[in-house]
């Protein structure tokens, strides 16, 4: 019986050829993004966190509360406005953070809001006015479809 061999195919890797691959692939740049001129400078007084919403109304983020400076004693007002959920610190807020930090949106308000639990939500935290506006999945899925080019899912 006798053995026969697969030949191995091996590429040509001389050093002439190797280094003119090499220089072709440095020779040709990357493609980039236009970026409009146009463009507004960056907020730097506005923090944005996801996060997502328990059972019990908890939203998953301390860093909102500690960039505030808000704690268990923190009085709160949570109001609904155009679907999205805007909680500010007031004297007569019948609402607070819990002894963790995290921020409970109570069960009117979730249903106002149509947050779920298991919900992501978006927080944008304002510093300066001291304000955390709740923007729930559905408010997301409209700022998406409004910006997003046509044709285009998110």
């Amino acid at each position: 019986m006798t053995i026969s061999y697969i030949r191995p195919i091996v590429p040509d890797t001389t050093p002439e050829k190797a280094s003119d691959a090499l220089t072709r692939a440095i020779a040709q740049p990357l493609p980039l993004i236009a970026v409009p001129a146009s463009r507004p400078p960056r907020l730097t007084n506005v923090l944005y966190r996801m996060a997502t919403v328990d059972q019990r109304g908890r939203v998953a983020d301390r860093h909102t509360t500690a960039a505030l400076d808000w704690n268990a004693g923190t009085r709160l007002n949570i109001r609904e406005h155009d679907g999205l959920l805007v909680i500010t610190a007031d004297p007569h807020g019948v609402f607070q953070p819990t002894k963790q930090g995290y921020l409970r949106l109570p069960a009117d308000a979730r249903r106002a809001a149509a947050v779920s639990c298991g919900d992501g939500v978006l927080l944008l935290t304002h510093l300066d006015r001291q304000t955390v506006t709740v923007f729930p999945p559905i408010a997301l899925d409209d700022l998406l479809l409004r910006v997003l080019p046509s044709g285009e899912d998110a």
